[in-house]
Protein backbone atom coordinates (compact mmCIF):
# COMPACT_ATOMS: atom_id res chain seq x y z
CA UNK A 1 0.00 0.00 0.00
CA UNK A 2 1.24 3.17 -0.99
CA UNK A 3 1.59 5.74 2.23
CA UNK A 4 -0.40 9.10 1.65
CA UNK A 5 1.54 12.26 2.04
CA UNK A 6 -0.54 15.03 4.16
CA UNK A 7 -0.48 17.37 1.36
CA UNK A 8 -2.20 14.30 -0.60
CA UNK A 9 -4.58 13.92 1.77
CA UNK A 10 -5.71 16.90 1.92
CA UNK A 11 -5.73 17.27 -2.07
CA UNK A 12 -8.14 14.00 -1.95
CA UNK A 13 -10.49 15.69 0.97
CA UNK A 14 -11.16 18.41 -1.32
CA UNK A 15 -12.09 16.19 -4.15
CA UNK A 16 -14.03 14.53 -2.23
CA UNK A 17 -16.09 17.67 -1.02
CA UNK A 18 -16.02 19.18 -4.52
CA UNK A 19 -17.84 15.29 -5.90
CA UNK A 20 -20.39 15.94 -2.87
CA UNK A 21 -21.44 19.27 -3.69
CA UNK A 22 -21.64 18.53 -7.17
CA UNK A 23 -24.01 15.27 -6.61
CA UNK A 24 -25.63 17.24 -4.43
CA UNK A 25 -26.29 19.94 -7.05
CA UNK A 26 -27.55 17.38 -9.83
CA UNK A 27 -29.84 15.99 -7.44
CA UNK A 28 -31.32 19.43 -6.86
CA UNK A 29 -34.93 19.39 -8.64
CA UNK A 30 -37.05 22.76 -9.17
CA UNK A 31 -39.48 23.67 -6.22
CA UNK A 32 -42.19 21.44 -6.03
CA UNK A 33 -40.38 19.16 -8.25
CA UNK A 34 -39.64 15.34 -7.90
CA UNK A 35 -36.45 14.15 -8.60
CA UNK A 36 -36.53 11.00 -10.36
CA UNK A 37 -34.01 7.87 -10.07
CA UNK A 38 -33.64 4.13 -10.94
CA UNK A 39 -34.33 1.09 -8.80
CA UNK A 40 -32.60 -1.85 -10.17
CA UNK A 41 -30.57 -4.48 -8.44
CA UNK A 42 -27.75 -4.88 -11.51
CA UNK A 43 -24.30 -3.61 -11.70
CA UNK A 44 -24.88 -3.20 -15.18
CA UNK A 45 -27.46 -1.31 -15.63
CA UNK A 46 -24.99 1.68 -14.93
CA UNK A 47 -22.87 0.86 -18.21
CA UNK A 48 -26.04 0.63 -20.32
CA UNK A 49 -26.14 3.02 -22.87
CA UNK A 50 -29.93 3.27 -22.18
CA UNK A 51 -28.84 4.39 -18.95
CA UNK A 52 -26.31 6.58 -19.75
CA UNK A 53 -29.18 8.18 -21.78
CA UNK A 54 -31.35 8.67 -19.03
CA UNK A 55 -28.81 10.14 -16.73
CA UNK A 56 -27.31 12.51 -19.52
CA UNK A 57 -31.23 13.50 -19.24
CA UNK A 58 -30.86 14.26 -15.31
CA UNK A 59 -31.44 11.08 -14.03
CA UNK A 60 -28.46 11.20 -11.40
CA UNK A 61 -29.66 8.62 -8.62
CA UNK A 62 -30.60 5.12 -8.21
CA UNK A 63 -32.11 2.56 -5.25
CA UNK A 64 -30.67 -0.56 -4.11
CA UNK A 65 -31.84 -3.29 -1.91
CA UNK A 66 -29.36 -5.52 -0.01
CA UNK A 67 -29.58 -7.60 3.02
CA UNK A 68 -28.06 -5.64 6.10
CA UNK A 69 -25.97 -7.76 7.27
CA UNK A 70 -24.33 -8.81 3.83
CA UNK A 71 -20.81 -7.78 4.79
CA UNK A 72 -20.71 -9.21 6.96
CA UNK A 73 -20.14 -12.48 5.38
CA UNK A 74 -17.65 -11.32 2.72
CA UNK A 75 -15.26 -14.39 3.67
CA UNK A 76 -18.00 -16.74 4.25
CA UNK A 77 -17.86 -19.02 0.75
CA UNK A 78 -21.23 -19.71 0.93
CA UNK A 79 -22.58 -16.30 1.63
CA UNK A 80 -20.29 -14.04 0.14
CA UNK A 81 -21.89 -13.47 -2.72
CA UNK A 82 -24.26 -11.01 -1.07
CA UNK A 83 -21.23 -8.79 -0.25
CA UNK A 84 -19.72 -9.30 -3.99
CA UNK A 85 -23.07 -7.95 -5.32
CA UNK A 86 -23.07 -5.28 -3.04
CA UNK A 87 -19.77 -4.15 -3.90
CA UNK A 88 -20.67 -4.32 -7.72
CA UNK A 89 -23.54 -2.29 -7.42
CA UNK A 90 -22.03 0.46 -5.29
CA UNK A 91 -18.75 0.64 -7.50
CA UNK A 92 -20.50 1.02 -10.65
CA UNK A 93 -23.05 3.08 -9.27
CA UNK A 94 -20.00 5.51 -7.74
CA UNK A 95 -18.21 5.43 -11.32
CA UNK A 96 -21.04 6.34 -13.18
CA UNK A 97 -21.34 9.37 -10.73
CA UNK A 98 -25.06 8.46 -9.40
CA UNK A 99 -25.86 8.82 -5.66
CA UNK A 100 -26.97 5.64 -4.32
CA UNK A 101 -30.56 5.23 -1.81
CA UNK A 102 -29.85 1.88 0.24
CA UNK A 103 -32.63 -0.05 1.18
CA UNK A 104 -31.56 -2.38 4.23
CA UNK A 105 -33.99 -5.78 3.99
CA UNK A 106 -33.21 -9.14 5.92
CA UNK A 107 -30.39 -10.78 7.00
CA UNK A 108 -28.00 -12.62 4.51
CA UNK A 109 -27.59 -15.69 7.45
CA UNK A 110 -30.26 -18.61 8.39
CA UNK A 111 -30.35 -17.18 11.68
CA UNK A 112 -33.68 -18.26 13.01
CA UNK A 113 -33.76 -15.58 15.63
CA UNK A 114 -33.08 -12.94 13.17
CA UNK A 115 -35.61 -13.90 11.02
CA UNK A 116 -37.78 -13.10 14.33
CA UNK A 117 -35.97 -10.06 15.20
CA UNK A 118 -33.23 -7.78 14.38
CA UNK A 119 -31.91 -6.06 17.44
CA UNK A 120 -31.20 -2.95 17.33
CA UNK A 121 -26.99 -3.07 18.40
CA UNK A 122 -27.05 -6.31 15.81
CA UNK A 123 -28.38 -3.78 12.66
CA UNK A 124 -26.14 -0.91 14.00
CA UNK A 125 -22.77 -2.72 13.90
CA UNK A 126 -23.94 -3.66 10.25
CA UNK A 127 -24.82 0.01 9.29
CA UNK A 128 -21.11 1.37 10.80
CA UNK A 129 -19.42 -1.56 8.60
CA UNK A 130 -21.15 -0.48 5.87
CA UNK A 131 -20.42 3.42 6.56
CA UNK A 132 -16.86 2.40 6.65
CA UNK A 133 -16.85 0.62 3.65
CA UNK A 134 -19.32 2.96 1.17
CA UNK A 135 -18.71 5.94 3.04
CA UNK A 136 -20.09 8.14 -0.12
CA UNK A 137 -23.16 6.83 0.95
CA UNK A 138 -25.63 9.93 2.10
CA UNK A 139 -29.18 8.23 1.64
CA UNK A 140 -30.25 5.16 3.84
CA UNK A 141 -34.10 3.76 4.10
CA UNK A 142 -34.07 1.38 7.58
CA UNK A 143 -35.91 -1.46 5.85
CA UNK A 144 -37.56 -2.93 2.50
CA UNK A 145 -41.31 -3.08 3.12
CA UNK A 146 -40.94 -3.98 6.64
CA UNK A 147 -45.06 -3.86 6.72
CA UNK A 148 -45.60 -6.90 4.78
CA UNK A 149 -42.00 -9.00 5.19
CA UNK A 150 -39.33 -9.84 8.32
CA UNK A 151 -39.55 -9.05 11.80
CA UNK A 152 -40.77 -5.61 11.77
CA UNK A 153 -44.07 -6.88 9.91
CA UNK A 154 -45.91 -6.98 13.61
CA UNK A 155 -43.63 -4.95 15.75
CA UNK A 156 -43.75 -1.40 14.22
CA UNK A 157 -42.68 0.18 17.05
CA UNK A 158 -39.52 -1.68 17.19
CA UNK A 159 -38.91 -0.67 14.20
CA UNK A 160 -39.56 3.03 15.38
CA UNK A 161 -36.96 2.64 18.24
CA UNK A 162 -34.45 1.48 15.52
CA UNK A 163 -35.11 4.67 13.41
CA UNK A 164 -34.30 6.66 16.44
CA UNK A 165 -31.04 5.15 17.42
CA UNK A 166 -29.86 5.16 13.41
CA UNK A 167 -30.73 8.92 13.16
CA UNK A 168 -28.75 9.29 16.11
CA UNK A 169 -25.73 7.41 14.89
CA UNK A 170 -26.09 9.48 11.69
CA UNK A 171 -26.25 12.70 13.27
CA UNK A 172 -22.67 13.77 12.43
CA UNK A 173 -23.24 12.52 8.92
CA UNK A 174 -23.45 15.97 6.62
CA UNK A 175 -25.61 15.73 4.12
CA UNK A 176 -27.41 12.23 4.95
CA UNK A 177 -30.84 11.90 4.99
CA UNK A 178 -33.03 8.64 6.73
CA UNK A 179 -36.02 7.04 5.74
CA UNK A 180 -38.15 4.88 8.02
CA UNK A 181 -38.91 2.48 5.70
CA UNK A 182 -39.96 1.94 2.33
CA UNK A 183 -43.58 1.05 3.28
CA UNK A 184 -45.68 -1.65 1.01
CA UNK A 185 -48.36 0.33 -0.17
CA UNK A 186 -51.87 -1.79 -1.28
CA UNK A 187 -53.85 -0.01 1.67
CA UNK A 188 -53.55 3.54 2.48
CA UNK A 189 -55.28 3.29 5.44
CA UNK A 190 -53.10 0.01 7.05
CA UNK A 191 -49.87 1.31 5.47
CA UNK A 192 -50.84 4.59 7.67
CA UNK A 193 -51.82 2.86 10.94
CA UNK A 194 -48.43 0.93 10.44
CA UNK A 195 -46.38 4.58 10.17
CA UNK A 196 -48.33 5.68 13.20
CA UNK A 197 -46.93 2.79 15.03
CA UNK A 198 -43.41 3.45 13.53
CA UNK A 199 -44.06 7.10 14.90
CA UNK A 200 -45.26 6.40 18.34
CA UNK A 201 -41.99 4.29 19.17
CA UNK A 202 -39.38 6.67 17.80
CA UNK A 203 -41.20 8.91 20.12
CA UNK A 204 -40.89 11.63 17.25
CA UNK A 205 -42.24 12.96 13.87
CA UNK A 206 -40.74 11.25 11.01
CA UNK A 207 -40.01 13.69 8.60
CA UNK A 208 -39.26 11.26 5.26
CA UNK A 209 -40.93 7.81 4.21
CA UNK A 210 -40.40 5.61 1.59
CA UNK A 211 -43.32 3.38 -0.20
CA UNK A 212 -43.93 1.24 -3.41
CA UNK A 213 -47.30 2.19 -4.53
CA UNK A 214 -47.33 -0.28 -7.19
CA UNK A 215 -50.92 -1.00 -7.03
CA UNK A 216 -52.00 2.70 -7.09
CA UNK A 217 -49.70 3.15 -10.34
CA UNK A 218 -51.08 0.30 -11.99
CA UNK A 219 -54.55 0.44 -11.21
CA UNK A 220 -54.31 4.12 -12.17
CA UNK A 221 -55.96 5.79 -9.09
CA UNK A 222 -54.58 7.98 -6.29
CA UNK A 223 -56.63 6.76 -3.74
CA UNK A 224 -54.24 4.64 -1.35
CA UNK A 225 -51.73 6.88 -1.99
CA UNK A 226 -53.64 10.05 -1.00
CA UNK A 227 -54.57 8.34 2.57
CA UNK A 228 -51.41 7.72 3.39
CA UNK A 229 -50.30 10.87 2.75
CA UNK A 230 -52.76 12.67 4.63
CA UNK A 231 -52.33 10.55 7.42
CA UNK A 232 -51.89 12.46 10.51
CA UNK A 233 -48.27 10.91 11.56
CA UNK A 234 -47.26 11.38 7.34
CA UNK A 235 -48.91 14.71 6.36
CA UNK A 236 -46.38 16.85 7.43
CA UNK A 237 -43.39 14.65 5.78
CA UNK A 238 -41.06 14.09 2.77
CA UNK A 239 -42.38 10.58 0.93
CA UNK A 240 -40.39 9.03 -1.65
CA UNK A 241 -41.45 6.58 -3.96
CA UNK A 242 -38.48 4.59 -3.52
CA UNK A 243 -39.41 1.51 -5.62
CA UNK A 244 -42.51 1.57 -8.38
CA UNK A 245 -43.66 1.76 -12.12
CA UNK A 246 -45.35 0.11 -14.69
CA UNK A 247 -45.78 -3.45 -14.54
CA UNK A 248 -45.31 -5.59 -18.10
CA UNK A 249 -45.45 -8.96 -16.19
CA UNK A 250 -45.22 -11.11 -12.82
CA UNK A 251 -45.27 -14.22 -12.23
CA UNK A 252 -48.61 -16.62 -13.10
CA UNK A 253 -49.65 -16.71 -9.24
CA UNK A 254 -49.66 -12.66 -8.24
CA UNK A 255 -51.46 -11.97 -11.06
CA UNK A 256 -54.04 -14.35 -10.29
CA UNK A 257 -53.87 -13.50 -6.41
CA UNK A 258 -53.51 -9.90 -6.62
CA UNK A 259 -54.27 -8.76 -9.92
CA UNK A 260 -53.85 -5.24 -11.54
CA UNK A 261 -56.15 -3.04 -14.23
CA UNK A 262 -53.78 -5.33 -16.58
CA UNK A 263 -55.02 -8.93 -15.37
CA UNK A 264 -58.56 -7.70 -15.06
CA UNK A 265 -59.03 -6.61 -18.57
CA UNK A 266 -57.11 -10.09 -19.38
CA UNK A 267 -53.94 -8.15 -21.08
CA UNK A 268 -51.83 -11.24 -22.32
CA UNK A 269 -50.92 -10.54 -25.60
CA UNK A 270 -46.76 -7.92 -25.85
CA UNK A 271 -49.28 -5.11 -27.27
CA UNK A 272 -51.69 -5.06 -23.96
CA UNK A 273 -49.60 -5.59 -21.77
CA UNK A 274 -46.81 -3.14 -22.90
CA UNK A 275 -50.07 -0.67 -23.36
CA UNK A 276 -50.83 -0.93 -19.67
CA UNK A 277 -47.44 -0.57 -18.76
CA UNK A 278 -47.04 2.28 -20.42
CA UNK A 279 -50.47 3.87 -18.91
CA UNK A 280 -49.22 3.17 -15.77
CA UNK A 281 -45.71 4.65 -16.44
CA UNK A 282 -47.77 7.41 -17.06
CA UNK A 283 -49.64 7.61 -13.69
CA UNK A 284 -46.45 7.34 -11.37
CA UNK A 285 -45.92 10.77 -13.15
CA UNK A 286 -49.23 11.96 -12.60
CA UNK A 287 -49.53 10.76 -9.16
CA UNK A 288 -45.92 12.52 -8.15
CA UNK A 289 -47.19 16.08 -9.76
CA UNK A 290 -50.39 15.99 -7.89
CA UNK A 291 -49.13 15.71 -4.59
CA UNK A 292 -45.51 17.37 -5.63
CA UNK A 293 -45.38 19.00 -2.34
CA UNK A 294 -45.00 15.91 -0.28
CA UNK A 295 -43.00 13.72 -2.83
CA UNK A 296 -39.83 14.89 -3.29
CA UNK A 297 -38.04 11.80 -5.38
CA UNK A 298 -39.40 8.72 -7.20
CA UNK A 299 -37.63 5.39 -8.15
CA UNK A 300 -38.86 4.01 -11.26
CA UNK A 301 -38.18 -0.20 -11.02
CA UNK A 302 -36.42 -1.47 -13.15
CA UNK A 303 -34.28 -0.26 -16.46
CA UNK A 304 -34.41 -4.14 -17.46
CA UNK A 305 -35.46 -7.40 -15.98
CA UNK A 306 -33.19 -10.12 -16.47
CA UNK A 307 -31.28 -10.22 -19.68
CA UNK A 308 -33.01 -12.66 -22.20
CA UNK A 309 -31.56 -12.36 -25.85
CA UNK A 310 -34.28 -15.96 -26.74
CA UNK A 311 -37.12 -13.94 -24.39
CA UNK A 312 -40.73 -14.20 -27.03
CA UNK A 313 -42.57 -11.13 -27.12
CA UNK A 314 -46.02 -11.25 -24.65
CA UNK A 315 -44.25 -14.06 -22.52
CA UNK A 316 -42.74 -14.03 -18.57
CA UNK A 317 -39.94 -12.78 -18.27
CA UNK A 318 -38.96 -14.60 -14.40
CA UNK A 319 -40.83 -13.45 -11.75
CA UNK A 320 -41.26 -9.49 -12.11
CA UNK A 321 -40.81 -7.38 -15.60
CA UNK A 322 -41.32 -3.65 -15.13
CA UNK A 323 -37.92 -2.78 -17.36
CA UNK A 324 -37.84 0.04 -19.32
CA UNK A 325 -36.19 -1.85 -21.76
CA UNK A 326 -37.42 -5.33 -22.62
CA UNK A 327 -35.46 -8.61 -21.74
CA UNK A 328 -34.06 -8.59 -25.19
CA UNK A 329 -32.66 -5.04 -24.54
CA UNK A 330 -35.38 -2.97 -26.89
CA UNK A 331 -36.34 0.31 -25.48
CA UNK A 332 -40.41 -0.03 -24.27
CA UNK A 333 -42.81 3.15 -24.82
CA UNK A 334 -42.00 3.72 -21.29
CA UNK A 335 -38.65 4.24 -21.51
CA UNK A 336 -39.21 7.03 -24.40
CA UNK A 337 -41.72 8.35 -22.01
CA UNK A 338 -39.13 8.57 -19.30
CA UNK A 339 -36.53 9.93 -20.74
CA UNK A 340 -39.04 12.85 -22.89
CA UNK A 341 -41.74 13.54 -19.57
CA UNK A 342 -40.01 12.75 -16.55
CA UNK A 343 -36.49 14.71 -16.95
Amino acid sequence: MTETTPRHRSRRLLLAGTTAVLASAALAAPAGATTWGIADQKASTFTNPAFTQLKNAGMKTARYTMRFDALKFKNDASRRFYAEQVDAWMTAARAAGVRPLVTFWVTASNSSSLKRSISSSAYRTELKRFRAAYPFVKDFSLFNEPNLTGPFKTKPEALGRLYKAVKKDLRSCSGCTLLAGDLHLENGARTAAYAARVAKGAGTRIPFWGINNYHDVNDRMTTETARFLRSPAVRRSKVWITESGGVYSRKASSERSSPFLAQRKKATSDAAREKYQYDATRYLRTIATKYRSQIQRGYVYQLQSEPNPGWVAGSRNGSWDSGLLDPRGAKRRSFDYVLNTYL
